[in-house]
């Protein structure tokens, strides 16, 4: 069963590698969206046509796609405007929109210390854990990163963060907000706007109940968020080993150009994944 999701809004971009060409009319269109550093089982799932695939080291993808991972699984998103998200086991992910103004194809992330153009990312968590890599959006010419998950809105001003829906121990649903770098701002349910620095995290926990038509939601007027308290070691650690497995990611992306075929040689197909 799914929760019902609440908006909450999430400005951010990640340090990655990354190179697409550039669209040949002006206006934003559809960005590229690598799987990278893949393991275990991940699946994507077409939201418009249903179809289903397994997805493999430098397989393509691009908005529509929900993005799942099974049990001791974990994938590294890469995005065309330098943003990286990594995916923890047993964790689902919608891609609902990624959009993006034309670049410069030479822009390279490991040089550049902000995103090549603008963008428009639409992200919906919907359970799991989820860690991103900020580089420096340009957020006074449009640019935004959306995280929908069950509770609150985050803004994300070039940082590194941790996003995790799940449940205690006691079987209580919760989010946690943390911050390993920058500041993200939180706006939860109760409407109050929380500053949240490095170092700092803040949960949110909720109950749940099922509607009439078997839709898991949220009981209304339960949510209730902590204050601003110091980021565990435990989630430090996590952290510092996600963005480690970003970086890793990163040289995947890095090509040779292809020789010139030959008369007598036929071309080798170099285009990563299936294209979808």
């Amino acid at each position: 069963m799914r929760i019902k999701l609440l908006s909450w809004i999430v400005l951010c971009g990640v340090a990655v590698l990354f190179a697409v060409s550039m669209p040949a009319a002006t206006g934003r269109t559809p960005g590229k969206i690598i799987a990278a550093k893949v393991r275990g089982t991940v699946t994507a799932v077409n939201q418009v046509n249903n179809t289903r695939r397994e997805l493999h080291d430098s397989d393509a993808l691009s908005e529509g796609y929900v993005i799942t991972t099974a049990q001791k699984s974990s994938v590294v998103l890469l995005f065309a405007n330098g943003s990286a998200v990594n995916l923890s086991s047993d964790t689902s992910l919608s891609i609902d929109e990624f959009l993006m103004d034309p670049f410069d194809p030479k822009y390279s992330v490991a040089e550049a210390k902000e995103e090549p153009s603008t963008s428009v990312t639409k992200l919906s968590l919907q359970r799991g854990e989820l860690v991103g890599n900020v580089k420096h959006l340009n957020r006074d010419q449009g640019s935004s990163f959306t995280v929908n998950t069950p509770v609150g809105a985050a803004g994300i001003r070039g940082t590194t963060f941790q996003f995790t829906v799940g449940t205690d121990n006691a079987g209580k649903p919760y989010v946690r907000f943390s911050t390993a770098e920058g500041v993200v701002f939180l706006t939860a349910g109760d409407g109050v706007e929380r500053l949240i620095p490095a170092g700092k995290e803040v949960s949110v926990t909720f109950d749940t109940t099922t509607s009439p038509t078997g839709e898991v939601v949220i009981v209304p007027g339960s949510v209730k968020v902590t204050g601003v308290g110091d980021m565990s070691a435990d989630t430090q650690a996590a952290i510092a080993v996600a963005v480690q497995q970003i970086v890793q990611a990163n040289p995947a992306l890095i090509t040779p150009p292809a020789p010139a075929p030959s008369a007598t040689t036929p071309p080798v197909n170099t285009t990563p994944g299936d294209g979808h």
